[in-house]
């Protein structure tokens, strides 16, 4: 069955992640990712994919060869969404898949979210710039588990966005 392309870069193109991509994601993984999940208290990889499955709005990228890019989505809290994602081994062959396939999750939840947030371990340099290439702003840090998070937000101007709705100028 052929695969939705809800938007498409050149050979790239963004699809709906389901119950059956997670028997072929686990597959490409990155290992720092399998590692996160491990630090943020998942002792099985197959059921961390499929609670993403169950609990996220999620998304995957796939390439020109079909090959899944990464896995990317948001958890929506009390608040506001919550941004994630998960890379293949892939990724070290070609920078400008990431830079693509970002893009183009981020411009996707454009259209639905004035605001996501994202909290990256501050050990992860590239990470932490991945999030400011993609027009994340730090606004502060945590801690759990004794490791050192760094808090993004992103606020879409496109969609006049205000964090306090009753804070919003009256216009008669």
């Amino acid at each position: 069955m052929e695969e939705l392309k809800i938007m498409t870069r050149g050979a790239y193109y963004l699809t709906p992640f389901y119950e059956e991509h997670v028997y072929e994601f686990i597959h490409v993984i990155h290992p720092e990712n399998i590692r996160e999940l491990i630090e943020l208290g998942h002792t099985n990889i197959m059921d961390a994919l499929m609670e993403i499955v169950e609990k996220a709005e999620v998304y995957l990228v796939r390439d020109g060869e079909g090959e899944i890019v990464f896995v990317g989505g948001v958890y929506i809290d009390e608040e506001h969404p919550q941004m994630f994602a998960l890379f293949s081994t892939k990724l070290k062959n070609n920078f400008k898949v990431l830079a693509r396939g970002s893009k183009m999750l981020v411009s996707f939840f454009d259209k639905t979210y004035g605001m996501m947030t994202m909290t990256i371990n501050a050990r992860y340099e590239a990470m932490l710039n991945w999030a400011a290439w993609l027009g994340f702003e730090p606004v502060g840090t945590s801690e759990w588990k004794k490791q050192q998070y760094i808090e993004f937000v992103r606020c879409n101007s496109g969609k006049n966005y205000v964090s306090h709705e009753a804070s919003r100028p009256v216009m008669h």
